[in-house]
């Protein structure tokens, strides 16, 4: 799933649709790392932080005046993934969704979205990647 968001985000053209693969990603991200809270350990308060850190950027990017359609989040399946995979990969996720809201040239109306939205994928990053940023 991780690819296909990386894909999305990528092609995604305007502000309106970034901002719904915004939304997927932190949704994507706070899922997998509520996943694998249990299997933590020392990483459990990144991990925490980073998951609240998600709901904060899927709740800022569901704040824009108009999203296209958001499909049901497909069910996650329990991943045999260890806490640090989970964890490297929202990295990764994040960092690229931080660098396309940052850059993005938000119409009037969108900016709070992108701003927050941009903001929190940064402490996700921040908190989840290695070497820290």
């Amino acid at each position: 799933m991780t690819a296909d968001l990386t894909d999305r985000l990528a092609e995604a053209a305007g502000v309106p649709v970034l901002l719904a693969v915004a939304y997927d990603v932190f949704e994507h991200i706070l899922r997998a790392l509520r996943g694998t809270e249990n299997q933590a350990g020392v990483l459990l308060p990144a991990v925490v932080l980073a998951a609240a850190a998600a709901g904060d950027g899927r709740d800022a990017a569901a704040r824009a005046p108009w999203l296209p359609p958001l499909p049901e989040p497909p069910e996650l399946a329990m991943s045999a993934r260890g806490a640090e995979q989970v964890a490297d990969e929202a990295a990764a996720l994040s960092r690229a969704l931080w660098e396309r809201l940052a850059a993005a040239d938000a119409p009037a109306g969108y900016e709070a979205a992108c701003a927050g939205g941009a903001e929190a994928a940064r402490r996700i990053c921040s908190l989840l990647a290695r070497p820290p940023l």
